[in-house]
């Protein structure tokens, strides 16, 4: 049987480290003879952040990656009250053994009765923990669910503990960012500041600081390249362009970056967000390749490609330096305007000829 003292103190622990989480979840679920546990976050219309006991690991990224409406009912159930509910609380067998979280994941991973809880945390987040038993198993008992809601005061406050403790680790990167002279923001998925540095808070001639934290761009252009790439920001491997040009009040040339901090580096209370940087442009010289790969996520060859353009070549010029045909130099051009939110090749030569990263 699970120890009560040593598990709260596990969950209070895994508020400062998430990578603890998994044990808890492993540990919650041996307080109820359960396989294991899993701890989501929900934000808006998608799951955010998460962490799972070793039981509940197969099919479970998969499953939540795709933007399931995991177990919906369930949960929707859950939210109504302030403990732990069962499926049959909520649902028949045979509807519950239709859900998609039983059809696309549990019933594949060998597993069956659930108990899942629902709790609100300041980012205004809601998470959800659930606990799941084997097939063949008994259903969770009324005494089960009272064990499982002596954990959760504990749960919910470590997700408050969780949530200052990472806007205050929020606040020290941007300040990093700051000492190496980048103006920065990092958003939530919504698009709302969580911490921004002095450098980008006086942007003025490019940013603008809207109602509820919002930043939106002065150029009309580069904002909505930043409103259509926000809703990415917790997808790495969306098609949105996410490194633009930008202009400010007085024609003054900057790029704009929105970069995604997923995976590892969000923790589940946090889910995803990004980091949003803004670097004026100065100096009129081409920038080296591999800089301008690293800035737009180019290949190699469309670095090349770029940096040529900013030297003001031609394409038939650029097809004979590299060797190559017209046609496939034209095809890495369109690649590269496409990437960078360029609509010819020289609003490109203009921002590339002077990017540099301000100190």
């Amino acid at each position: 049987m699970t120890d009560y003292e040593a598990l709260v103190d596990q969950i209070y622990e895994a508020a400062a480290d998430p990578e603890l989480w998994p044990q808890v979840m492993h540990d919650l679920g041996g307080a109820v003879d359960a396989a294991g546990g899993i701890i989501v976050t929900r934000r808006a219309d998608a799951w955010t952040g998460w962490r799972y006991s070793g039981a509940l690991a197969r099919g479970a990224d998969a499953y939540l990656r795709m933007g399931s409406q995991a177990n919906v009912r369930l949960i929707a159930f859950a939210r109504s009250g302030s403990g732990f509910v069962t499926e049959q609380d909520v649902l028949t067998d045979e509807e519950y053994l239709a859900d998609p979280i039983m059809t696309d994941y549990c019933t594949p991973a060998g597993l069956h009765h659930a108990a899942a809880t629902v709790i609100h945390v300041p980012t205004g987040d809601l998470v959800s923990v659930q606990v799941n038993r084997r097939i063949g198993q008994l259903q969770f008992s009324r005494a089960d669910i009272a064990r499982l809601d002596a954990f959760r005061p504990h749960i919910a406050r470590a997700g408050l503990l969780a949530a200052r403790w990472r806007l205050e680790r929020l606040r020290a990167a941007a300040e990093a960012l700051a000492m190496i002279g980048l103006p920065a923001a990092i958003l939530d998925a919504r698009g709302r500041a969580l911490a921004a540095n002095a450098l980008i808070e006086t942007m003025r001639s490019h940013v603008i600081w809207l109602p509820r934290d919002r930043v939106a761009l002065v150029d009309p252009a580069a904002d909505e390249l930043l409103r259509r790439a926000i809703p990415d920001i917790v997808d790495p491997a969306a098609t949105s362009v996410r490194s633009f040009p930008s202009k400010g009040t007085a024609n003054d040339p900057a790029v704009v970056h929105l970069i995604p901090a997923t995976g590892e580096a969000r923790d589940v209370f946090g889910g995803g967000f990004g980091v949003l940087v803004v670097t004026p442009v100065a100096h009129p010289a081409a920038p080296d390749a591999a800089l301008i790969q690293g800035l737009f996520d180019l290949t190699p060859a469309e670095a090349r490609v770029a940096r040529a353009i900013a030297q003001r070549k031609t394409t038939e010029g650029i097809a004979a330096e590299f060797g190559l045909s017209r046609e496939t130099i034209r095809t890495q051009v369109k690649s590269v305007l496409a990437k960078t939110g360029c609509a010819r090749q020289l609003d490109l030569a203009v921002m590339l000829a002077r990017t540099s990263v301000s100190r």
